[in-house]
């Protein structure tokens, strides 16, 4: 009887042992119920005096046993994770440049709406404020008193000069002419002279002898030049409706133009005074540091931080 307890105890052991790789592949559950089977069985067989012999519920299994340290997964089956795994990445990456690419086209949507929205409030302003052009003799309409900036000094005589103004056509007479040779070229003379105009105020003169400068010289090197000075007049004058258009469009038209990063610098000014929604002023002063970048001079860097930081720009 001994012998035959014995004798099942290491048949049973024997079983538990041959079949390592099998236990772990299962859970501890798994395992222990494979274990109670097993003692069950060795139990009927030492509780039966005669008989046959009781066959055991579990048998080992007759296929080949991986020995230990075998890998849990074949090569293939983890090339094929491993592949997974950067493909899982890469669609990630991919989803992500995807979303930016869109967020992109957005923004250059926005700004082109932006530029033709822009382009067409400017158009409106000025179809309906332009004033009618004056002779080439530097004379103009009158339309009325216009008010003075504040802290500027109003020009010599009336608000506005009238054709039977003799005081103000002799002030404006006292204004020296450009001679020489920026006399003999036609759009040096008209540039310098509507320069000094501007600076002795008498700001209609001036935009009298400004107007029309591109038409009537285009392609001249001073074209930039008189368009971001008619704007400038246009502020003083008090019109800064024209004056932002004058500037959007020399920007625009003319933006390797030696004043096309001036004129964005004045067009935010312009719409600073229009008091316009900030992030239209922060867009022109972005728009500046995308265009010119390092090839702004330091003055016009640091009129542009002032800017930024009065419109509270990001």
């Amino acid at each position: 009887m001994r012998s035959l307890v014995t004798t099942v105890m290491v048949a049973a052991a024997s079983l538990v042992i041959a079949s390592p790789a099998l236990a772990q592949d299962r859970s501890v559950d798994g395992r222990l119920t494979q274990l109670e089977k097993r003692m069950n069985t060795v139990e009927r067989v030492v509780s039966r005096t005669s008989g046959p012999l009781v066959q055991p519920e579990i048998t080992p299994e007759n296929g080949p046993v991986a020995a230990p340290g075998t890998p849990a997964t074949a090569p293939i089956a983890d090339l094929e994770q491993r592949m997974t795994s950067v493909e899982s990445t890469l669609s990630g990456f991919t989803g992500r440049l995807e979303v930016d690419e869109h967020k992109l086209q957005q923004l250059e949507a926005d700004f082109a709406a932006y530029k033709r929205a822009t382009d067409a409030r400017l158009k409106a302003l000025e179809d309906k404020a332009a004033p009618a052009p004056g002779p080439d003799d530097g004379t103009a309409v009158d339309d009325g008193p216009t008010p003075t900036r504040p802290g500027a000094k109003p020009p010599t005589g009336p608000a506005r000069p009238t054709a039977n103004d003799p005081d103000r056509a002799k002030a404006v007479a006292a204004v020296p002419k450009p001679a020489g040779k920026d006399a003999v070229d036609k759009a040096m003379y008209a540039y310098n002279y509507g320069y000094r105009l501007w600076q002795a105020k008498f700001y209609p003169e001036a935009e009298a002898q400004l107007q029309g400068f591109g038409g009537k010289f285009a392609g001249h090197r001073l074209v930039s030049r008189a368009q971001n000075l008619l704007g400038m007049v246009y502020m003083d004058d008090d019109k800064p409706n024209l004056a932002a258009q004058v500037f959007y469009e020399n920007y625009s038209k003319l933006p390797d133009g030696e004043r096309a990063p001036d004129s964005l610098l004045n067009l935010a000014k312009a719409l600073a005074v229009l008091k316009k929604p900030r992030t239209d002023i922060c867009r022109v002063y972005s728009e500046l540091g995308d265009v010119y970048g390092t090839k702004l001079t330091a003055a016009q860097k640091a009129e542009a931080d002032k800017g930024r930081a009065a419109s509270k720009c990001a």
